[in-house]
């Protein structure tokens, strides 16, 4: 029988937790989801979005948020969070922050372009749906855009 691998930076149990603290905060039709965020769930009609970020640490949380997150967040601004998740001593601890709020802790590093190569000339290439091919049009626009950011 094949060992079971856990894997201990998954953050699937903090999102069950929260789930949990969600229903007794009563929000209803509670659900996990991989986009735009990874839990919506409706309260008094409305439905929200909730963005947890799970980490062991104990002072700084080095994360990212995506490009589909922030999107989401911005067209939601008053019934999406993000979550900073924590367990302690066996303890759930959530802090929760607004896309406003959550903002001022973000920045934005220079872009980069991912690469898959096969090494073995037998590994096939997995396609990414959302992930767009690289070209020298498409690498020319990502540098004037970078450049347009700079203040």
């Amino acid at each position: 029988m094949k060992e079971e691998k856990i894997n201990i930076k998954s953050d699937i149990s903090a999102k069950n937790a929260f789930s949990e603290l969600l229903s007794k905060k009563g929000y209803t039709n509670i659900k996990i989801v991989s986009s735009p965020a990874d839990i919506i769930a409706f309260k008094n009609g409305k439905l929200y979005y909730f963005e947890i970020k799970f980490t062991n640490k104990k002072e700084i949380y080095f994360g990212a948020a995506t490009l589909t997150e922030w999107t989401t967040a911005i067209k939601n601004i008053d019934n999406f969070k993000f979550i900073i998740a924590r367990k302690e001593d066996n303890l759930w601890d959530f802090k929760e922050y607004g896309p406003l709020e959550f903002m001022q802790f973000n920045t934005i590093p220079p872009f980069k372009t991912y690469f898959n190569i096969s090494l073995n000339n037998q590994t096939t290439k997995k396609k990414n749906k959302k992930a767009i091919l690289l070209n020298k049009e498409k690498l020319n626009r990502m540098e004037k855009f970078w450049n347009s950011l700079k203040d």
